[in-house]
C-alpha cells in the first residue's frame, strides 16, 4: 500500500523541495498550493525523475481558511491514510504598524488559520490510524523578536507554540510534530536584493534536517529544531 505525504505550498520554495524529498522516499505525493499551473509544472518535474510516483494536486486559496477546511476534508475522504504532513504554505510581509488590516487578515488567516486548520483535520486521520508525521515551517522569526517584520513574526511564533502543544498532546499517540526553524532560505520568497542568495539557507537544507529527525532513534525526539543563517548570525 503506497504512504502518502501532503504537503501545503508544494509547488515551490521549501514545500517543493520538500515534495522531491518524499517522492524520493518512494511516498505518493498530494501537493497542496493556489497556482494551479505552479502545481503541474512541479507534478510534471517530480514525475520526470521519479516517474513512479504517484502525484495529486489540489489548488486552494490559503487567503480563505473556509475553502482550505473544505478542501482537505476532500483529501481526506479519498484517502485510507495520510502519512506524513508538512505545512509550508506561507507569507512573508514586512512591516508591523504601518501594515493594513487586509494585509494582516492576510498573514494570519495564511501563515495560522488555514495552516491550523489544515492540521487538526489531519491530526484527527492519523488518531485513528494511530501513526504520522507533522513537519511544520515555522522561523527563527517565531523563536526571538525581529525587527521589522513583528506581524510575520507573531504568526511564526504562534506556529512553533501551537506546534509544542502539539508534540506534547501527540507523543502518547505515536504521531511525530516537528516545527523546523529556519532563518533566511533561499526561495523566491526571500529575494529581495537584501542578502545575496548564495548566502542563504537552501532548500535541501530543510530536506536534510527531515532526514535527520527521522533517521533518530525510536527513543529520540525533537520537536522544535532551528536552523540559522551564518550570514544573519554574522551581522549581530
Amino acid at each position: 500500500m503506497s504512504k502518502f505525504a501532503l504537503i501545503t505550498g508544494g509547488s515551490r520554495g521549501i514545500g517543493k523541495a520538500i515534495a522531491y524529498y518524499f517522492a524520493q522516499q518512494g511516498y505518493s505525493l498530494i501537493l497542496v498550493s493556489l497556482n494551479k499551473e505552479t502545481l503541474n509544472q512541479t507534478k510534471l518535474a517530480i514525475q520526470a525523475k521519479y516517474p513512479s510516483c504517484d502525484i495529486e494536486t489540489v489548488s486552494v486559496d490559503f487567503k480563505k481558511p473556509t475553502d482550505v477546511e473544505s478542501s482537505i476534508k476532500s483529501i481526506i475522504d479519498k484517502h485510507n491514510s495520510i502519512d506524513v504532513m508538512v505545512n509550508s504554505a506561507g507569507v512573508l510581509m514586512a512591516g508591523h504598524i504601518n501594515l493594513t488590516l487586509n494585509q494582516l487578515s492576510e498573514l494570519i488567516n495564511v501563515n495560522l488559520l488555514s495552516t491550523i486548520t489544515a492540521c487538526n483535520l489531519v491530526i484527527e486521520k492519523m488518531t485513528e490510524q494511530g501513526h504520522g508525521e507533522i513537519y511544520n515551517i515555522g522561523s527563527t522569526a517565531g523563536l526571538e523578536p525581529v525587527p521589522k517584520i513583528a506581524a510575520y513574526s507573531a504568526t511564526k511564533a504562534a506556529i512553533v507554540s501551537y506546534s509544542q502543544s502539539l508534540y506534547q498532546e501527540l507523543l502518547p499517540l505515536g504521531i511525530k510534530v516537528c516545527c523546523l526553524c529556519p532563518s533566511v532560505v533561499d526561495t523566491d520568497m526571500t529575494n529581495d536584493g537584501r542578502i545575496m542568495n548564495n548566502l542563504k539557507i537552501e532548500t535541501q537544507d530543510l530536506t536534510k534536517a527531515i532526514d535527520f529527525i527521522r533517521s533518530l532513534s525510536l527513543c529520540a525526539s525533537l520537536p522544535t529544531l532551528s536552523i540559522r543563517c551564518k550570514t544573519i548570525d554574522l551581522e549581530k
